[in-house]
């Protein structure tokens, strides 16, 4: 394959990458808005300090933020050393962090009253769109880069940071 037709390979990737996690985002902001609004139930405040749950989807948040970022700077021709690194990091971060959206969602459920259980199940559906997002941007991400996704994951798997879990 010719370097010309390897770079628009890569830029349909690059773009198809974007507009996934573009749906991840607009997911995180439907639900974060959601749980936000449930002021009278105790749990699910927004207290400082009294809800992980919003801390996930926070760290989620930043995640879609950054895969965008390095994205962008690729699309727009910036020489980024590491660059795919950057995605691949980036990207199983955001892995990491969908992995405590559920049981953090869960734990700040708890008790809830049944009125509120329609908007618990709203929630708890684009939860999984979120997670949806991540797994179909990470798949991508694999097939643009191949065998290279190994790779650079074995690299960085020793700075990840599992320990949030």
């Amino acid at each position: 394959m010719t370097n010309l037709l390897k770079e628009k390979k890569s830029e349909q990737y690059l773009a198809a990458i974007y507009t996934i996690i573009e749906k991840g985002m607009a997911a995180k902001e439907v639900v974060c808005s959601i749980t936000t609004g449930f002021r009278s139930i105790p749990s699910l405040r927004t207290n400082p300090g009294l809800n992980p749950y919003h801390a996930s989807v926070a760290d989620i948040g930043y995640g879609f933020d950054a895969v965008q970022g390095t994205i962008k700077r690729i699309q727009n021709g910036e020489k980024i050393p590491l660059a795919f690194e950057m995605l691949v990091f980036e990207l199983d971060t955001l892995k990491i962090s969908e992995k405590q959206l559920s049981p953090n969602f869960e734990l700040a459920i708890y008790g809830v009253a049944p009125e509120f259980n329609y908007l618990i199940n709203i929630s708890r559906y684009l939860n999984k769109q979120i997670g949806v997002a991540i797994f179909e941007a990470i798949y991508l991400s694999k097939k643009l880069l191949g065998d290279k996704w190994e790779e650079i994951h074995s690299r960085i798997q020793d700075i990840q940071a599992i320990p949030r879990l």
